[in-house]
């Protein structure tokens, strides 16, 4: 799959489906997630950072498989330098996904002190009313 974008090239993501939406990236996963893989959505999300001043990431598990333990590093390691900046909603998380997601979370928190609140929700129309509602404590940080 690959991610299009005015002003920005195509990024291959195998499997999964990524669509920005000024600072909302939302990112459907398909099936397991290599490092290879979330790097690539990482620069999506960089991207989008640079651009707006912070990140709205709107994820879609429904069909999620597991994440490595390098590519969890990885998001980890940006998660943890954008604690302030990021906002983060998820629909269709099996309970393991959400366990893992939580120990992102905490970890983040236990290494950096801050974390971003990563909401579970039902429906992505939840995950995006959210979201919405997340815009003014993030613009007022920048």
């Amino acid at each position: 799959m690959t991610v299009e974008r005015d002003g920005y090239p195509p990024v291959e993501m195998g499997l999964h489906a990524v669509q920005r939406e000024g600072p909302l990236v939302h990112v459907a996963i398909r099936g397991h997630t290599s490092l290879a893989e979330m790097q690539a959505i990482v620069r999506v999300y960089e991207a989008a950072l640079d651009e707006s001043g912070y990140l709205l990431i709107l994820l879609d598990m429904t069909d999620a498989g597991g994440l490595n333990t390098p590519a969890r590093k990885y998001v980890t390691d940006f998660v943890k330098a954008h604690t302030e900046e990021i906002a983060a909603a998820v629909y269709g998380a099996s309970f393991s996904l959400r366990i893992t997601l939580e120990l992102i979370s905490r970890s983040v928190r236990a290494l950096s002190r801050r974390t971003i609140e990563v909401t579970f929700h039902a429906s992505e129309v939840e995950c995006r009313r959210y979201l919405a509602a997340q815009v003014p404590r993030l613009r007022a940080q920048r």
